[in-house]
C-alpha cells in the first residue's frame, strides 16, 4: 500500500499547486485589470486638465483653442463651461436637452452621478467650472462612502477570507483526497489479490466503476483460463501415470525373457546378441518412462526433496565408477578433475536428485557421439560457490536445444510449443530434467557453449 500512500500524497500535492497557481493567475489578472482601470481613470483626469489648460477669455469671451478641440474630439461627445450662477459661457456639440442654466443642485447630483445619463467629468478653472461629457453608456460611475475603521481593516479582512477560502480548498481537496484513496485501496487490494493468482470481485461503484469492471472481467477470464490449465495438467499427469502404470508389467515381462534368452547356451550367437539388444532397448525404455515420470513431477511440484548433507567430490567418484563398471564403451572416456580444495567441502541438497542430473549429463554425451568422445567432469571452488562443469569434445549440443534450454532457463517454465510443430520439436527430456533439478534446488544452470555446460551451487 506504500504506493497507495505515494498515490495520495501526490494527489494532495497537486491539489495544493492547482489552488496556488489559480491564486496566483487571479493575483495577475487583478494587478494587470488594477493597472488597466488606473490607466483608464488618469487617462481622463489628464486629459480634462490638458483639455482645461486650452481655455481661455478674451473681452470677456471664453473659448478654447484648436489643440483643445482635437484633444475634445478624440473621446468626448460634448463640453460646456458653467459661472458660478449657473450659467452657460461656452458650449461644445452641447445637446440641445442640456442646454440651459443649473442649479447648485443640478451641479451637485452631475458631480457626483451623471448628467441625464451622460457620463460627466468635471474640472474647475480660472473661468468656471469645465464640465466634459462622453456617450452615454460609455463609462460606469458609482460614489462608495464607507467609515475609515472599515477601509483600514479592509487589508487583514481581505487577507483572512483568502486564508479561509485557501483553508476549504485544501479541506475539500483532502475530502475528496479521502474519498479516492478509498476507491484505490480497493482497486490495489484486488490487483494484489490477482498477482496472487487469487480471484476477486470487486464493488463497481463510485470513481472507479469501469476500472472495477475490468479487473472484476479479467479476474474471471484469469479463473477460466486457469480451471482450463488445470484440467489439461491433470490429465496430463493422470495420463503419463496411468502408462507408466500399464507399461510397467509388460515391460518387466520382456526384459526377463530377454535376460533368459541372452543367457540361454542353446542359442547362436546372433540370436543371444538380438536378445541382448532387446534388453538394452527395454531399459532404454524403462528410463524414458522413469524420466517422463520425474520431470512431470518435478515440473508441478510433486517430487519432494529428500534434502541431506553430501559430499559432491564422492558423489562424482562414485558416478563415474559407475559409468566404467557398466561397461563403458572403449571409445568413450571419462575424465574426472577434482579441486583438492573441494575434497572435503559438503553440500545441502537431495544427492539421489543431482546424482540423476550429472548421470544425465554424461549419458547424453555418450548418446548423441556412438562414434566416441571424451567427456570431462569437473568440480571446483568459485567465489565462494562450488562450479560443476561437464563438456565433451564430440558435435555438442544442437543449436535449436540451446535456444529452448535457454529460454527455459530464464523463463522457469517449459517453453511451450504449437500443436503442428510439436513433432518438428528436439526432444530434450534429459537436459530439461537437469534443468529441473538445478532449479528445484536454487541453483544456477549456464551453457558456456554447445559442449560446456556449468552448475553453480
Amino acid at each position: 500500500m506504500k504506493s497507495l500512500s505515494k498515490i495520495f500524497a501526490r494527489y494532495l500535492a497537486t491539489a495544493v499547486m492547482i489552488v496556488l497557481i489559480t491564486l496566483f493567475f487571479n493575483l495577475i489578472l487583478y494587478v494587470v485589470l488594477a493597472f488597466r482601470l488606473i490607466q483608464s481613470s488618469d487617462f481622463t483626469a489628464r486629459n480634462s486638465r490638458e483639455i482645461a489648460a486650452e481655455l481661455s477669455s478674451e473681452n470677456g469671451t471664453v473659448s478654447l483653442s484648436d489643440k483643445g478641440h482635437t484633444m475634445l474630439e478624440q473621446g468626448y461627445s460634448f463640453a460646456m463651461l458653467l459661472d458660478d450662477k449657473g450659467q452657460i459661457l461656452w458650449r461644445w456639440q452641447l445637446p440641445s436637452e442640456l442646454d440651459h442654466p443649473y442649479t447648485a443642485r443640478d451641479i451637485a447630483r452631475f458631480s457626483r452621478w451623471y448628467l441625464d445619463d451622460y457620463p460627466v467629468t468635471e474640472r474647475i478653472t480660472d473661468y468656471g467650472l469645465l464640465v466634459i461629457g462622453q456617450e452615454k453608456g460609455s463609462v460606469w460611475k458609482y460614489c462608495v462612502s464607507e467609515s475609515m475603521d472599515l477601509i483600514d481593516q479592509l487589508p487583514s479582512t481581505i487577507a483572512l477570507a483568502l486564508l479561509a477560502n485557501l483553508l476549504f480548498i485544501l479541506l475539500f481537496a483532502l475530502f475528496l483526497g479521502f474519498l479516492f484513496y478509498r476507491s484505490l485501496r480497493v482497486i490495489a487490494i484486488g490487483i494484489e489479490r490477482l498477482s496472487n493468482q487469487k480471484a476477486i470481485r470487486l464493488p463497481e461503484r463510485g470513481m472507479t466503476e469501469i476500472l472495477a469492471k475490468q479487473l472484476n472481467l479479467t479476474s474471471s477470464v484469469l479463473e477460466s483460463q486457469k480451471e482450463r490449465l488445470q484440467k489439461r495438467d491433470d490429465a496430463r499427469t493422470s495420463w503419463i501415470s496411468g502408462v507408466s502404470h500399464d507399461i510397467r508389467t509388460p515391460l518387466s515381462l520382456i526384459m526377463g525373457y530377454a535376460s533368459t534368452l541372452t543367457a540361454d547356451p542353446s542359442l547362436s550367437g546372433e540370436q543371444r546378441r538380438q536378445a541382448e539388444l532387446i534388453q538394452q532397448q527395454s531399459i532404454q525404455i524403462k528410463r524414458l518412462i522413469e524420466d517422463l515420470n520425474l520431470t512431470s513431477r518435478l515440473e508441478y511440484g510433486m517430487q519432494p526433496l529428500r534434502v541431506s548433507e553430501f559430499s559432491p567430490a564422492a558423489l562424482l567418484r562414485r558416478l563415474v565408477t559407475d559409468f566404467y563398471n557398466q561397461g563403458l564403451s572403449p571409445s568413450h572416456v571419462i575424465d574426472l578433475y577434482i579441486d583438492p580444495e573441494t575434497e572435503h567441502v559438503l553440500l545441502t541438497g537431495d544427492e539421489n536428485l543431482l546424482e540423476r542430473a550429472f548421470r544425465n549429463l554424461i549419458q547424453n554425451s555418450i548418446r548423441h557421439n556412438p562414434g566416441g568422445c571424451s567427456v570431462t567432469v569437473t568440480v571446483k571452488s568459485f567465489s565462494d560457490q562450488i562450479l560443476f562443469q561437464v563438456s565433451d569434445d564430440g558435435c555438442g549440443i544442437p543449436d535449436a536445444v540451446l535456444q529452448i534450454l535457454e529460454q527455459e532457463n530464464h523463463t522457469a517454465k517449459e517453453t511451450p510449443h504449437r500443436k503442428e510443430d510439436a513433432e518438428k520439436a528436439p526432444h530434450i527430456m534429459g537436459l530439461r530434467i537437469v534443468l529441473q533439478i538445478v532449479r528445484a534446488h536454487g541453483w544456477n544452470l549456464q551453457f558456456t557453449d554447445s559442449h560446456t555446460i556449468r552448475i553453480l551451487s
